[in-house]
């Protein structure tokens, strides 16, 4: 094995990611949850293709949308499945509601068992126009979720809609078209949204792209964003209140705007901070553009957002967000900019997560790399912030290693999640150009076997007076470093020698060669000349490590 192979299989070079993709028709795996602590992506006007990137409904459902916001029309007509139709304003009509439910949701809802769809409906009609489409779909009841049947003190999980096959939640606007309706001897419930769902202002983003208001106006002034609980009368007053957060403009919507704007993640969290409250429902146009997506399964699920600048400051934009789950991106991909992150924040991620950031959209280990492994669970409330992809730190919530050439920080260009994986380290040590870990990686020496050259023979790359510091990355106890100047390993032209006096399992920094010291883990004895900037021979006097540990560090990085 040549030096460059036997520092990338050091290194981990062979390790593979696994890209995992969730199917179409499921955005959430796990179905354990209650209902109120999912979110979803849901459309405004959702039969007005202009502003839905021209998908029809059954599009929508198969790329993860579930909730649906329309607009319903009394129609004067001697056909029964007739007299509501789906409209904006009158204006433009797209056919009798009941052909939408007949087919095209429940079909979906037939195919898919477990999935479950919302609709919000804006109802311009009377009770006794539902009543007579409702009796040309008797089907409907079949799927029809009914909060009676839950006697739980909160929101039923997916899991347990699915048991009972409620799986379609109907609310309306106008409370007296709410409540049960008896069809053929089988019940379909309406809701009344002002009883289970509180809102923003529709309008309140602005009319059109040339303004964006983020500010979190209660749609109805007598019941703010923030109500906990749903309305007494609904007998379910224990039940938490949903929330359906309006991201839409209330004339011109473009395709443009909606992804660098309305449904970028950056606005979509600055909007969330300001209502105080996580939404259930996030209402947009061009559903297919910007973040909303993978920002609605980050919510429910948990994820890794990454931000420009450092220490997560909410001042600037977040970059991207990935979803919990294993995946390998090469940016730019799904919403993620090349050459942007400086940090991170983690929300709902599962202990044995490894995160690995690249440099190298390739995901070449020559270049900078850092690996964040986390040590414990991190609930889906919390905000655990990583400040810099160029730092070693080592707490009971994760273990980061950087593994510096020039700099990380505004360079990422891969990003690989997969685990669980051990924590240990490579055994090896990294020299740098610069005192103090700085400028460029010189070279990697592996510390696993004895050696001895001199570096004009650039043996694993390393270059002949050009070492000033070094990181150890993994060594065992009584092994030993000497670094010389002189080409020949004499001790004339000055020499350091490094002890390990502990085990090391975590980056112990050497940032000159011209200064002693001694802590817990290494002796520094620096004799004669300065050496930093003139090394040019290295020896390595290694105390083995076992084959578990050293197997245990090559698999991991």
């Amino acid at each position: 094995m040549n030096h460059l192979s036997t520092i990338s299989a050091l290194l981990g070079g062979s390790l593979m990611s696994i890209a995992l993709t969730a199917h179409a028709n499921a955005p959430f795996a796990a179905k354990d949850k209650s209902f109120d602590q999912y979110s979803w992506v849901t459309t405004h006007n959702s039969y007005e293709k202009i502003n839905q990137n021209l998908a029809e409904i059954p599009r929508q459902l198969r790329d993860g949308v579930r909730g649906f916001m329309l607009d319903i029309y009394s129609y004067d007509t001697p056909r029964p499945a007739e007299v509501l139709r789906v409209c904006h304003k009158t204006i433009a009509c797209y056919g009798p509601w009941s052909n939408q439910l007949k087919n095209e949701f429940i079909p979906f809802l037939k195919s898919n068992p477990t999935e479950v769809v919302t609709i919000f409906l804006e109802t311009y009609a009377e009770r006794k126009h539902l009543q007579t489409v409702f009796e040309t779909i008797p089907e409907l009841a079949d799927y029809s979720f009914n909060p009676k049947n839950f006697s739980g003190s909160n929101w039923p999980t997916l899991g347990e809609m699915a048991e009972k096959n409620n799986r379609l939640i109907l609310f309306t606007n106008r409370a007296n078209t709410s409540g049960d309706y008896i069809v053929n001897g089988k019940t379909i419930t309406v809701l009344d949204e002002g009883h289970w769902v509180v809102s923003n202002k529709w309008d309140s983003l602005g009319a059109s792209v040339f303004t964006h208001d983020w500010s979190c106006p209660p749609r109805n002034q007598d019941l703010p964003v923030t109500t906990e609980k749903v309305n007494p009368d609904t007998k379910k007053d224990s039940w938490n209140r949903l929330f359906l957060m309006n991201q839409f403009h209330s004339f011109i919507s473009t395709v443009t705007d909606s992804a660098a704007k309305d449904n970028n993640l950056t606005y979509l969290a600055r909007r969330v901070q300001t209502c105080g409250k996580t939404p259930n429902f996030i209402g947009i146009n061009n559903y297919q553009n910007g973040d909303t997506t993978p920002y609605t399964k980050a919510l429910s699920e948990g994820g890794i957002y990454f931000w420009e600048g450092n220490n997560a400051d909410p001042k600037q934009d977040a970059v991207c967000v990935v979803p919990r789950g294993q995946t390998t991106l090469s940016l730019p991909a799904r919403g993620c900019e090349n050459d942007e992150a400086r940090s991170l924040t983690l929300s709902g991620m599962a202990k044995g997560t490894r995160i690995t950031v690249f440099d190298s959209r390739d995901g070449d280990r020559n270049d900078d790399y850092t690996v964040v492994h986390l040590k414990r669970n991190i609930d889906i409330n919390e905000r655990v912030v990583l400040p810099s992809f160029e730092i070693d730190r080592n707490t009971a919530t994760y273990k980061v290693v950087n593994f510096r050439n020039n700099g990380l920080d505004g360079k990422v260009s891969r990003i690989v999640v997969d685990g669980p994986a051990p924590e240990n380290l490579p055994p090896v040590m990294m020299m740098y150009e610069g005192n103090n870990v700085s400028q460029n990686r010189v070279c990697t020496v592996p510390l696993n076997a004895r050696d001895s050259f001199n570096m004009k023979s650039h043996k694993y790359g390393c270059r002949n007076d050009e070492v000033r510091s070094m990181k150890i990355f993994k060594a065992t106890k009584g092994s030993r470093m000497v670094f010389a100047g002189n080409p020949s390993g004499s001790h004339n032209q000055g020499v350091t020698e490094i002890t390990i006096l502990k085990d090391i399992d975590f980056p112990v920094p050497i940032n000159s060669f011209d200064r002693s010291f001694t802590n817990e883990y290494v002796r520094v004895e620096h004799r004669g000349n300065s050496i930093d900037g003139k090394i040019s021979h290295i020896q390595v006097h290694h105390e083995g490590l076992s084959s578990k540990q050293h197997a245990a560090g090559v698999a991991s990085f």
